[in-house]
């Protein structure tokens, strides 16, 4: 059984939660994303350099192609995208699952072992946590969006102070 102090980290937790599963699935979905147009402007510019040089076009245009096309590969290569989208979809299955197992612990508060599965869920939780900080960007203005769509989801007040709101200062 909780105590009412446990019951309200409950519910600011379950909030911050799922702000945090969005917040991660958007980012993992802005990486996906990039590395779409990366791989498709260097597809362009790798043939647009070919078909320039079969149509004898001026020889410093095929060259110019080829550079955007090595610029923008070498880029991909130097940020990961593909190894960043990863964990941002990582990170976002694990707090969507943390949410979940929140928003469960919310309707059985008074269950006999619902201190014991807090417990789990914060040490989750933290660990998370510790791969968002190493791993993630920390967008504030974008984490905010996310945090008052779900505010709004859930009909509460974003003008007033929350600790939850305090609580997702820090993805």
């Amino acid at each position: 059984m909780l105590t009412q102090e446990q019951i309200e980290s409950v519910w600011e937790n379950m909030l911050a939660a799922e702000v945090r599963s969005l917040y991660f699935a958007d980012l993992a979905s802005k990486y996906t994303r990039r590395k779409q147009w990366i791989t498709g402007l260097t597809f362009f510019f790798s043939s647009g350099a070919a078909a320039t040089v079969i149509a004898k076009q001026p020889s410093w245009v095929p060259a110019i192609l080829a550079l955007l096309a090595a610029a923008i590969t070498a880029y991909a290569i130097a940020v990961n995208l593909d190894k960043a989208a990863g964990t941002m979809v990582k990170l976002h299955s694990s707090w969507n699952q943390i949410s979940a197992d929140y928003d469960r612990l919310w309707n059985h508060t008074f269950a006999d072992d619902a201190e014991d599965e807090l417990n789990s869920i914060n040490t989750r939780a933290r660990n998370s946590s510790e791969l968002a900080a190493t791993d993630a960007p920390n967008d504030q203005k974008l984490l905010g969006e996310w945090q008052e769509r779900v505010f709004l989801s859930h009909r509460l007040d974003l003008g007033g102070s929350s600790s939850a709101s305090t609580t997702l200062q820090n993805v």
